[in-house]
């Protein structure tokens, strides 16, 4: 077979691929107008959120690792065939301002302290104090993270990187407070925002693994080893923070801040979710990728981040939905929302790199 009829074959399957994920977009988009005006509309609009804030991180995150192992010196380690599947996350951006403007539009039936009266913090959430400030945001984010974008694939500058890191801390930290925790006005937490944008970089991890693992030629093993071992730590990180949030409220008998912990580890059936995300979210990589072999295998790696990805949209769920009463019932709503996010994602990633075309650059340590 000629390479111009290998090539031709090639573009005729990336044509079937992107169809397939722009008819799935188009008909997740119509179920959830639908379950939006036949079903159950407060669902609905709990679904974009809980998307948001787990494909915003995602995407974020993904650009932010490049710019986090450059500023540590670790330029020497990544090469093109790593850089370029994490960059073009960027290309979500778009997405999320729509998503962003979207939960502004609904906020009446998922932004609970909109209904509460005499709140304390009412001038903090004030509506259009909040979606102001967050979508400002989210505008300086993006827009550090392009001019880093714009370099990092030929000179990469350590100080735009360093300032990428910082700005991902803090307007994520921002993130997890607005969207998160202020779903119960009444409960606060000073570690909350810590561990959202520690479980956003947890996320990038897994997705930008999943990403390079499914690149061709495959990812050698010493650089599956060391991503591996990033989600390794990640995982005890993610757990570390979450454990610190858990820990005061018991030993400074805080009764105010059980709102949290009680629909989530004394209630039916969350309490069982919340032992499964134990045991496979925070705690399965630090078993599941404890030998050399595990750390090296293509496909037993792209299993387990596979696996990630799914459990941190239930850990999302797990966050959102407890606290505004919600049953735990998976059905057209999230589904539906599900396959528009994932499919504008993926549209987004694959358009990108379409257009940035790979520097040739193998797979090995330089």
């Amino acid at each position: 077979m000629s390479s111009l009829e290998s090539k031709r074959q090639q573009m005729q399957g990336l044509a079937l691929k992107l169809g397939v994920w722009g008819g799935m977009l188009l008909f997740g988009a119509l179920v959830w107008l639908l379950c939006l005006g036949f079903g159950d509309s407060h669902r609905a609009w709990r679904a974009v959120l809980i998307n948001f804030i787990y494909f915003t991180p995602l995407a974020a995150g993904m650009v932010v690792w490049p710019a986090v192992i450059t500023a540590s010196r670790g330029d020497n380690w990544m090469n093109d065939a790593l850089r370029r599947p994490a960059l073009a996350a960027m290309s979500f951006a778009p997405v999320c301002f729509a998503a962003f403007l979207l939960l502004w539009a609904g906020r009446a039936y998922w932004a609970e302290w909109l209904h509460v009266e005499h709140l304390h913090n009412r001038a903090w959430l004030n509506s259009w104090f909040l979606f102001t400030r967050d979508l400002l945001a989210l505008l300086i984010f993006w827009w550090v993270a392009a001019r880093f974008a714009k370099t990092a694939r030929t000179q990469p500058d350590k100080g735009r990187a360093g300032m990428l890191a910082f700005v991902y801390c803090v307007v994520f930290s921002l993130l997890g407070f607005d969207l998160v925790m202020s779903l119960d006005p009444h409960w606060f937490s000073s570690l909350f925002g810590g561990y959202f944008f520690i479980t956003g970089m947890y996320l990038a991890v897994a997705g930008w693994t999943f990403a390079v693992l499914l690149q061709n030629p495959p990812m050698d093993a010493a650089h599956r080893k060391d991503l591996a071992k990033l989600i390794v730590a990640f995982s005890i990180l993610s757990t570390y923070m979450m454990f610190c949030q858990l820990l005061p409220i018991w030993y400074e008998n805080l009764p105010e801040e059980v709102r949290f912990v009680i629909p989530r580890l004394r209630t039916s059936p969350w309490k069982g979710l919340s032992l499964a995300l134990l045991l496979s979210v925070y705690l399965g990589p630090l078993v599941l990728l404890l030998t050399n072999r595990s750390k090296g295998s293509i496909t037993y790696l792209r299993v387990i981040t596979g696996g990630l990805l799914v459990g941190m949209w239930f850990e999302r769920w797990w966050l959102v939905t407890p606290t505004l009463g919600g049953r735990m019932i998976l059905g057209l709503e999230e589904l539906s929302m599900t396959a528009v996010f994932a499919s504008a994602f993926v549209l987004a990633w694959k358009r990108h790199l379409r257009q940035a075309p790979a520097a040739g650059e193998a797979f090995r340590h330089e």
